[in-house]
């Protein structure tokens, strides 16, 4: 009974052990699913915003190209006219030809003004002006369109960067969450295996513990009526030696203290009862 309630003691033990193990793996697994859902979920996210911002530079880029066009176009128009008329425009400022020149008069300003109509060429320094202009804008918008794309390959860059290091992320949380899983079975296994031990032990106790209870009543009887089978063991012995000597003619039957009986003689053995 010490031995079974001792290795009984020992399967509660490491039942409870067991059982704190396989909760501890299970928050861990728990917690590294979690931890994958919410990196996945950032995934998305920034996957989202990098489309976003791409789309709105394949916009600005388009916007821009648009614009470049039309203003070359328009360019392209306005001087079309010189080129007809043969007027030399000389270098203009913001190509990347010249600069602006200070416009050279051909007579003094002080001369009185000519009454006769302009020429085809009269209004040339204006049109360097104009022209001028396109070209600024039309290096301006070749500036941007120059910065967009290098931003855009920088966001792009990161972007991938940031999304390389959430994958393997995931991937090691994966891993995680499947040697969790080996483990958390094998404990479970180790639990059932301990539970169906301790199963046996108790049955074995219980078998112990039902021998006792059918071997108490003769053994508390034993117990009980063990002074009173002596005293009657006494009185036997006392009256085979009366007997004996009265036989022999040595003395004579003395009455005892307690009446003698002569019927459960024969059912007193040395050592108990007989049967």
């Amino acid at each position: 009974m010490s031995k079974l309630d001792w290795q009984i003691k020992n399967n509660v033990a490491k039942i409870d052990k067991l059982q704190k193990l396989i909760e501890l793996r299970t928050q861990e697994k728990d917690n590294a699913n979690a931890k994958i859902k919410e990196t996945n979920q950032y995934i998305k996210d920034i996957e989202a915003e990098r489309k976003e911002e791409n789309e709105a530079y394949l916009q600005a880029k388009k916007d821009d190209e648009t614009a470049v066009k039309v203003l070359n176009s328009a360019k392209a128009a306005f001087t079309s006219f010189y080129k007809k008329n043969d007027v030399k425009m000389g270098k203009i400022q913001g190509s990347a030809t010249g600069f602006l020149q200070e416009p050279e008069f051909e007579r003094s300003a002080d001369d009185a003004p000519d009454a006769t109509f302009s020429s085809k060429g009269n209004n040339k320094v204006m049109g360097k002006g104009i022209v001028s202009l396109f070209n600024y804008i039309i290096e301006d918008l070749g500036d941007e369109l120059a910065n967009e794309k290098a931003s855009e390959a920088k966001s792009q860059t990161e972007y991938a960067a940031e999304r390389k290091t959430a994958e393997n992320l995931v991937s090691d949380l994966e891993e995680k969450v499947v040697s969790l899983e080996g483990i958390i079975a094998k404990r479970v296994d180790d639990k059932k295996d301990e539970n169906k031990d301790m199963k046996e032990n108790n049955k074995d106790r219980d078998s112990e513990l039902g021998y006792e209870a059918k071997i108490k009543p003769d053994c508390d009887w034993i117990l009980k009526a063990f002074d009173q089978r002596a005293e009657a063991r006494a009185a036997e012995a006392g009256g085979l030696t009366t007997a004996k000597e009265f036989l022999a003619g040595k003395t004579s039957l003395i009455q005892t203290e307690k009446p003698f009986n002569d019927e459960k003689l024969s059912s007193l053995g040395f050592l108990g009862i007989a049967h």
